[in-house]
């Protein structure tokens, strides 16, 4: 009968001793049928690998150059799918040992006991010692994935994760390579109505992390570069609709022209530039165009029905508005992922 074990993943990019050291301790303390993959991502010295390959329940998987992450992990999926298919799923953890045995093996069997879920090892920020760099990337993700996606999980950016095995055959077509591909792959799971389970896990960090090969600012910008482009065209789109509105209000005195108007040009702007260069094509362009109407006319509603409550409670439409947009906008980002441009 096959296996339906969860198969272990591990990146692993020019690692030191601390793969054979988890390696070694995993093999100890789990199941003697545990699966582990190993998929070296180019590394310079293919000497450590190489002492491990002789290992039983242990396949090292080659890339030739350096891919990134999210393609190293993207390749042990792909393994999992043909070699494994009837497994559970699979649980990831880095090569650097900030991930204890102990954790993995955590994560592996609360994912063994729920494995429709993705389950997530979270790392407590709130301790002394975490690094600056660490402590800012994770809150602000989490910020901004709670505020935009209604993702609202303690820890973003772990790499200690259990994928359900319905997941891995979307998760292999994401374009994303990276470090990005880790919080491309919370929005993929939420989109498919995933729950989000965590275990807590202890958080382990060398002496100026230096086994990371995360580079703060291009990998940063990389994790986040849709959601700060989508913010981006937003305030270009807002500095639009808020001068229009302005001036149409100023003249008129009617709020809803003022919005329906100043929305239309400001919307047209918008429509363009997210189809573009944010989010990509959904489809075709009658097909966007009239989601994206759509969408914008129940905004439209919403934004009027904000501000005219402001109004009502004695706040200036010209302060009302914009706080209605802060709200509008976290919700045009997310409806605009799931329903306008959802093929991305």
């Amino acid at each position: 009968m096959p296996s339906t074990h969860p198969v272990i993943i591990i990146p692993a990019y020019n690692p030191d001793q601390s793969l054979v050291n988890v390696v070694d301790a995993l093999q100890r303390q789990a199941d003697p049928e545990q699966r582990i993959v190993i998929v070296n991502d180019g590394s310079d010295d293919d000497a450590l690998f190489k002492s491990l390959q002789s290992r039983e329940q242990l396949e090292i998987v080659t890339h030739e150059v350096n891919k990134g992450k999210g393609a190293a992990l993207k390749t042990g999926f792909r393994w999992v799918i043909q070699h494994y298919p009837a497994a559970q799923g699979v649980v990831t953890a880095d090569a650097d040992g900030q991930h204890l045995p102990e954790d993995v093996l955590a994560v592996l069997q609360a994912f063994s006991n729920k494995p429709d879920a993705l389950w997530l090892g979270s790392r407590n920020f709130s301790e002394k010692g975490i690094p600056f760099r660490s402590w800012l990337g994770n809150n602000f993700a989490r910020l901004t994935f709670r505020l935009g996606l209604r993702i609202n999980i303690p820890d973003t950016q772990t790499g200690l994760r259990g994928i359900p095995q319905k997941l891995l055959a979307e998760l292999v077509e994401l374009p994303s390579d990276r470090y990005e591909f880790e919080l491309d792959m919370l929005i993929l799971a939420k989109r498919e109505k995933l729950a989000f389970e965590s275990v807590a896990i202890q958080t382990v960090y060398e002496q100026g992390n230096q086994s990371s090969h995360f580079k703060p600012l291009q990998d940063s910008a990389l994790i986040y570069k849709k959601f700060l482009k989508f913010s981006g065209v937003g305030i270009a789109s807002a500095a639009i609709d808020y001068g229009l509105f302005a001036l149409i209000y100023g003249f008129t005195g009617e709020i809803l022209l003022a919005i329906a108007v100043a929305r239309l040009c400001s919307g047209i702007f918008n429509f363009s530039l997210n189809r573009q260069w944010v989010f990509g094509k959904g489809g075709t362009l009658v097909r966007d165009a009239s989601q994206y109407t759509l969408l914008a006319a129940i905004l439209v509603g919403a934004n009027y029905a904000l501000t005219k409550s402001l109004l009502l409670l004695g706040v200036s439409p010209f302060i009302g508005k914009p706080a209605a947009e802060v709200i509008i906008f976290m919700l045009s980002y997310r409806l605009q992922k799931k329903l306008v441009f959802k093929s991305v």
